[in-house]
C-alpha cells in the first residue's frame, strides 16, 4: 500500500517531526496498535532502508532487518506486548541497515492506553550504537566525530585554517580533591567559557579526554595566540563551580592548516604541538613542525634500536675508562667506567643523548648489571700493578629501586672474582629521590660487602649538605658545573670551601671532575680534596689504551 494511501490516525504530529530530527542516532517509533500503521523517524528509514515513513506490518518488516540469532528474542518480545502481556519493551540486538552491516542497537517501547483503558499506540525509541551524535554529552560542545567531519572539509576546500588544540594540565587533581561529579561539572562550564571566546571567530570541540580543540578560518598565527593567552588567562581566573573558584592550567598546541593532512593526522600532530607545550614548553602555545616530530620519531628509533640492542646481548654497547688521580702525588688511585653505543645506521651516539633516555626504561636494570660485569672483568686487568685501584660503576635509580639488585651484585663479583674493597658503585642523581631509609638500608647493606659508595654530580638537583649525614657514602663527586670557572667564580669557590671542609671533618673523600687545565689543577688543590678527574689526565678511552698509557 502506498504511503498516500494508509491510515495515519494519532500518526500526524508536528512533535514527532520535531523530535525525529533532534538525533542522527536515536529514532522514534509511533504504532496505532487498531490499524498496525507505524510512522518512524527518517533518519531510521534512510540508514535502514525501511519502506517509507509510513508503512504497515512494521513488527515483521522491522524483524526482517534484525540478526538471525537475535530474532526469536526479539519476536516473543513483540508478541508479548502486543498481547498485555507486558507494557514495556525493552531490548538490546543487531539490525541490518541498507549497507549489509549488522549494528548494535538498543530499542525501548512503552504501550499507551486510550481513553477506554485499551491499548492503543505504542511509542518508542531504537538508538543505533553504530554511528555517533556530533554533541559531547558532558559539555554540550561539537565531538571529536563532528571534528573530524569538519577538517575533512577543509580538506576538501583547501582554505587555511589554524587548528587549536587544548589540554587542562591540571585536571586529575581536580578529580582527586572534589570527585568525578565535579570534575564533570568543571568540563561543562570549561566548555562554556571557551566557547564565550571562540564564538564568532571559530568553532570548540570537545576532543577524547581533557582536551578541546578550536577551529579558526582566516586567523593569523598573532591572533591564534592572542586567542590562547585570552583562553589560558579565563581558565585561571574566571572558572567558578558551587561558588568555589577552581583555577586551571592550559597547555595548546596548533597546526597552521591548509588541507595537506586528513583529519587523522590532524588531530595528531595538534596532539604532538599540545604535548610539546606541557612538557616542554610549560605551557605555552607551540606551533607544529615537521622537524619536531620527525625529531621525535628520530628519538623514538633510537630508543628502540638501543633496547634492541639490550635483548642482543648488549651488542653495540662498550665501555670507556677515564683515570681518576690522586690530588697528593698525581697518581693513578682508580678509574671510572663510562658506557658508549656504536651502532649503524646511527653511528657513534654521545652518551649525553642516548644515557638519559635509557635510565628511566625498564631495560637498564639488564644493562645496569651488563655494564657493572664487564667493568670489573676489564678492571680486574689493573690490579696487580695497581692493587689499591678502585673501580667506579655508576648505578642508576632502575637498578637500586629493585631488591633484586644486591643479589645481583653479590653473583656479579662472585662470578668475575673481582674483590669488593676495590669496586665503587657512583649513586646517580635520580638515586636521591628513593625513600631515605630504603636507600640507607641498600648503601649499608652494599658496605657491609666491602663495596664503596659515592654520591655523583654533588651540589645539584636533590643534594644537599645534611645529605652527607643521613647517608655513609664513602666518596661525593662535586659536580663539574662547579669547577668549570673555579679560578674566577666566586660564589663556586665559596660552594666549593663549603663542601670539602663539611666533607673533610665527616672523613668522606672528595673527587672533582672537570679538570682540563695545570692552572684549574693548581688551583683546587687549595681545598681539602682526594681526588680529581677530568680531559687533563685523559679523556675517556678503552681498556687496551688505558692499560697502554698506566701499566
Amino acid at each position: 500500500m502506498e504511503s498516500a494511501e494508509l491510515d495515519k490516525t494519532e500518526l500526524d504530529s508536528r512533535i514527532f517531526d520535531g523530535f525525529a530530527e533532534t538525533s542522527k542516532r536515536r529514532y522514534i517509533y509511533i504504532c496505532n496498535m487498531q490499524t498496525g500503521i507505524s510512522r518512524w523517524s527518517r533518519n531510521a528509514v534512510e540508514y535502514f532502508g525501511l519502506p517509507g515513513e509510513y508503512f504497515d506490518n512494521a513488527g515483521e518488516i522491522w524483524g526482517s532487518h534484525i540478526h538471525p540469532a537475535d530474532r526469536d528474542m526479539y519476536f516473543k518480545d513483540i508478541e508479548e506486548v502486543f498481547s498485555g502481556k507486558k507494557s514495556r519493551h525493552d531490548l538490546d540486538y543487531r539490525a541490518q541497515n541498507k549497507e549489509g552491516e549488522y549494528v548494535t542497537c538498543t530499542c525501548q517501547g512503552l504501550v499507551l492506553k486510550g481513553e477506554n483503558g485499551s491499548p492503543d499506540l505504542f511509542v518508542g525509541a531504537i538508538e543505533n550504537h553504530g554511528i555517533m551524535d556530533n554533541i559531547d554529552a558532558t559539555t554540550n560542545l561539537y565531538n571529536i566525530y563532528e571534528f573530524w567531519q569538519k577538517t575533512r572539509s577543509i580538506r576538501e576546500i583547501g582554505t587555511p585554517h589554524i587548528i587549536l588544540m587544548l589540554g587542562v594540565t591540571n585536571f586529575s587533581d581536580i578529580n582527586a580533591i572534589y570527585g568525578y561529579s565535579f570534575g564533570d561539572k568543571v568540563l561543562r562550564e570549561l566548555g562554556n567559557i571557551l566557547l564565550e571566546i571562540v564564538r564568532g571567530t571559530g568553532h570548540i570541540y570537545r576532543m577524547d579526554g581533557v582536551r578541546f580543540a578550536c577551529i579558526l578560518p582566516k586567523c593569523s598565527a598573532s591572533e591564534a595566540q592572542a586567542l590562547y593567552s585570552r583562553i589560558q588567562h579565563a581558565a585561571k581566573h574566571t572558572l567558578f563551580i558551587d561558588n568555589v573558584r577552581i583555577s586551571i592550567s592550559m597547555s595548546g598546541g596548533a597546526i597552521d592548516y591548509h588541507g595537506e593532512y586528513n583529519e587523522y593526522s590532524v588531530q595528531a600532530n595538534a596532539k604532538y604541538a599540545l604535548e610539546q607545550s606541557k612538557h616542554e614548553h610549560h605551557g605555552e602555545l607551540v606551533f607544529f613542525d615537521n622537524k619536531l616530530l620527525n625529531d621525535n620519531r628520530k628519538n623514538l628509533e633510537l630508543l628502540d634500536a638501543l633496547r634492541k640492542s639490550i635483548i642482543n646481548h648488549c651488542d653495540g654497547y662498550y665501555l670507556c675508562f677515564q683515570p681518576i688521580i690522586s690530588t697528593e702525588n698525581e697518581e693513578l688511585v682508580g678509574a671510572e667506567a663510562l658506557l658508549r653505543w656504536y651502532k649503524p645506521p646511527f653511528g657513534e651516539v654521545p652518551p649525553g643523548l642516548f644515557i638519559p633516555r635509557l635510565e628511566n626504561d625498564p631495560s637498564f636494570y639488564d644493562l645496569g648489571n651488563w655494564i657493572l660485569k664487564q667493568a670489573v672483568t676489564e678492571g680486574k686487568k689493573l690490579l696487580s700493578k695497581y692493587p689499591d685501584f678502585v673501580l667506579n660503576v655508576n648505578v642508576a635509580y632502575t637498578q637500586l629501586s629493585r631488591i633484586s639488585f644486591l643479589d645481583a651484585v653479590k653473583d656479579i663479583l662472585l662470578e668475575t672474582g673481582y674483590p669488593a674493597a676495590n669496586l665503587c658503585l657512583e649513586l646517580t642523581e635520580r638515586c636521591r629521590q628513593l625513600d631515605k631509609q630504603y636507600l640507607r638500608q641498600e648503601i649499608d647493606s652494599l658496605k657491609a660487602l666491602g663495596i664503596k659508595i659515592a654520591m655523583d654530580d654533588f651540589g645539584t638537583g636533590f643534594s644537599s649538605l645534611n645529605l652527607l649525614s643521613e647517608l655513609p657514602v664513602n666518596t661525593i663527586k662535586i659536580d663539574r658545573g662547579f669547577i668549570i670557572d673555579i679560578q674566577t667564580n666566586e660564589t663556586n669557590q665559596a660552594i666549593v670551601e663549603a663542601i670539602t671542609n663539611c666533607a673533610k671533618k665527616l672523613d668522606v673523600h672528595v673527587c672533582c671532575e672537570g679538570l682540563e687545565t695545570k692552572e684549574m689543577i693548581d688551583f683546587i688543590k687549595q681545598y681539602p680534596i682526594y681526588s680529581i678527574q677530568g680531559y687533563y689526565y685523559s679523556k675517556p678511552i678503552k681498556m687496551a689504551s688505558f692499560m697502554e698509557k698506566f701499566c
